[in-house]
């Protein structure tokens, strides 16, 4: 990468695209792809794409217990993410977490004669890097830390996991302080859109408004007749990831009834299995009947979901769920864990299936039913078309952000 020489001639409102490790899988890079079109598709607005970097390991950072980066002058540097120019911010002392969401100068000049800001993110945190510059800042968010990480900092019992909740801890209140201090707020899901209205009682001319990001439905989509000679259950996602809850998905998939030992489980994504993965799978006995793909490509990617009987998702916490919305748009029916994200696209019995946290027994039980009963799973995989095409359609999903971004520029008087 070159040190950031990036200009742009502005001749339409300029939007900054600001994501957390923009360079990295998982869901925020995901919803990011999917706002950076909804700008490009209105033909409206520029964009530039920010990066920060949320690590000392590279070329950017400055890291406290690394005596050579100590001296580096060198604090943005430009590049390319899926073939368009971005730029990385990098961070002073990542090893304390709040640093990360602290504003910096390199990254205030970077964003200076922007017209809206536009934040990508999992946590509201980041977003504290670029309030208060007096540009309209829009926060797409998801979860927030303490909710995020519970299950990581339930029962700390070392040095290591007693800093992380305290980073945890401080890192909540930075949360916090951001939905108080952004001009509008995309929530991912009913329960985020609950909180950050609570959280801004009181305050006016906020847009507080539920916008999950939307899925390519002309991609995503079924196929005309579904292969049934080899059955399987579906799982997509980054299963390095405590959050996923893989285990839980192996424990059910284990308690399936002996008519349906031809049903197989593929899980799927960029990450490789927690270690204790395959000691499960064969300790279960399953090894002939589970595999993993490793980092499918798309058209890949898109016939496991198309081919697949059910798609499984067993997460602890989600603030969406991306991988459901795909799934569903190939009229694939879901059943998923009642973890935060899926209760704002599935209803419960009509496209798919909710089952408590942690409950492989019922888990088992829904999963056994779309798999014995072909005329409810086709049913259930119609609704679940028809639910995307309604309401997750990237057309329909993105006209809320627009919505947003069009109401923030003519307040600004930039429109």
């Amino acid at each position: 990468m070159k040190k950031n020489s990036m200009t742009i001639k502005k001749v339409r409102p300029l939007v900054a695209m600001v994501v957390p490790s923009l360079e990295e899988g998982g869901g925020v890079p995901a919803v990011a792809e999917f706002v950076y079109q909804v700008i490009r598709r209105t033909g409206r607005f520029d964009v530039i794409l920010v990066s920060l970097s949320t690590t000392a390991l590279d070329d950017v950072g400055i890291s406290l217990t690394l005596p050579g980066t100590w001296l580096r002058s060198k604090k943005v540097e430009s590049g390319l993410w899926r073939n368009r120019p971005y730029v990385r911010v990098g961070v002073l002392g990542s090893e304390l977490e709040f640093q990360r969401y602290k504003p910096r100068k390199a990254l205030t000049d970077l964003l200076a004669g922007c017209d809206l800001i536009q934040v990508v993110c999992g946590a509201p945190a980041w977003a504290n890097a670029v309030t208060g510059l007096g540009i309209p800042v829009s926060l797409q968010v998801a979860t927030r830390a303490k909710i995020e990480r519970r299950r990581r900092d339930a029962n700390p019992k070392t040095i290591l996991g007693l800093w992380r909740k305290l980073m945890t801890e401080i890192t909540n209140r930075m949360d916090d302080r951001a939905l108080r201090s952004v001009d509008a707020i995309q929530a991912e899901n009913p329960w985020m859109l609950e909180y950050s209205k609570q959280i801004n009682a009181g305050r006016s001319g906020v847009d507080i408004r539920y916008a999950p990001p939307g899925v390519d439905v002309t991609l995503f989509y079924p196929m005309a007749e579904r292969d049934i000679s080899a059955p399987y259950i579906l799982c997509v996602g980054r299963l390095d990831d405590p959050r996923k809850n893989i285990s839980l998905l192996l424990s059910a998939f284990s308690l399936l009834p002996s008519c349906l030992s031809n049903v197989s489980l593929i899980t799927a994504g960029a990450g490789d299995p927690p270690k204790d993965y395959w000691g499960q799978v064969v300790a279960l006995g399953l090894q002939s009947r589970v595999r993993h793909i490793h980092r499918p490509k798309t058209a890949e990617l898109v016939q496991l979901y198309q081919k697949a009987t059910v798609f499984a998702l067993a997460s602890d916490e989600e603030g969406l769920g991306v991988v459901i919305l795909e799934a569903m748009s190939c009229a694939v029916p879901v059943v998923a864990t009642r973890c935060g994200g899926p209760e704002g696209i599935i209803s419960d019995g009509k496209d798919g299936f909710l089952v408590p946290l942690d409950d492989a027994e019922v888990m088992a039980e829904r999963l056994t039913i779309l798999c014995t009963d072909s005329t409810l799973n086709f049913e259930m995989g119609y609704q679940a078309r028809l639910t995307i095409e309604a309401k997750f359609a990237n057309e329909v999903a993105g006209q809320a952000f627009v919505d947003v971004w069009d109401k923030l520029l003519h307040k600004a008087g930039k429109l």
